[in-house]
This record gives structure tokens, C-alpha cells and sequence, in this order.
């Protein structure tokens, strides 16, 4: 069993036929013991999808916000996360990646699908073209580094 968020503990109990009173006085219980914490769920969650699956700090917000986390606390959770590693980091490991298996494809081609792979993991457009440029060099382009 897998660590949950308020949200979805109140949701798999109601989901259950539990009476909202019932959920309410769980929650609250397993708050007041420090089973049932938000905060440190979305920081673990957090640190281990952007360094493991290399997850951006868009897509990291939106999945975060979507298993009831609040704003303020998604911001501090998204700089911790990427506190020690730079998001560009993580999106160069990804890139590093994802152009082993688009070898053999035209360079325009496997820039499309590399970047549009960085965009879905939640990479500022900046980064995404960048590495896109870096790992599919174009000839009419001159080159950066």
C-alpha cells in the first residue's frame, strides 16, 4: 500500500459507503498522529518523480494539484525538488534518453518528437528547445555551445 493525500483517502472512503461525519473523524485522526501528511507526501512524491522519471516542474504542479495538494505548498515543494539539481538537469537527462531511440530518424523528425516528449514531462519551452537544438543539430542553424 502506497502512501495517500487527504483527497484521495477521503475519496476511496466515500467510495467505500463511508457517512462524511465517519471520514472526517478519520482524517482528522490520522492528521493529529502524523499519519496523514500532506506536506511530506508531496515533498517525497515530488523528489522522487523528478529525479527518477525526470519530471518537470510544470507536469510535478499539475499532478500535485490534482491529488488535492495546495498552491503554497506545491511552490516550496517545487523548489525543493529541484533545490540540488536544476530542472535543466533533469530535462538533459531526460533528452539524453529519449534521443538514444530516435536515432536513425531525420533530424527534424526527432526534434518534433523530442520536444513534444519534454513538453508532456513538463519542461519550460526554453529548456525544450535547447536541447532540442543541442541533440538534433540542424545544418542551417549555427551551433550554440
Amino acid at each position: 500500500m502506497r502512501a495517500l493525500t487527504t483527497q484521495e483517502l477521503r475519496q476511496r472512503l466515500a467510495e467505500r459507503g463511508y457517512a462524511q461525519d465517519q471520514i472526517q473523524a478519520v482524517v482528522a485522526r490520522l492528521t493529529a498522529s502524523r499519519y496523514l501528511d500532506d506536506a511530506e507526501y508531496a515533498r517525497a512524491w515530488a523528489v522522487a518523480r523528478a529525479h527518477r522519471h525526470s519530471v518537470g516542474p510544470a507536469r510535478l504542479a499539475r499532478e500535485l494539484r490534482s491529488k488535492g495538494i495546495a498552491e503554497p505548498e506545491i511552490s516550496g515543494v517545487l523548489r525543493e525538488a529541484f533545490g540540488e539539481r536544476d530542472a535543466r538537469e533533469v530535462a538533459e537527462a531526460a533528452a539524453v534518453r529519449k534521443a538514444k531511440t530516435l536515432r536513425g530518424l531525420t533530424p527534424e523528425v526527432a526534434r518534433r518528437r523530442l520536444g513534444a516528449f519534454l513538453t508532456r514531462q513538463g519542461f519550460a519551452a526554453e529548456v525544450v528547445l535547447a536541447l532540442c537544438r543541442k541533440h538534433f543539430p540542424s545544418l542551417a542553424e549555427p551551433m550554440d555551445d
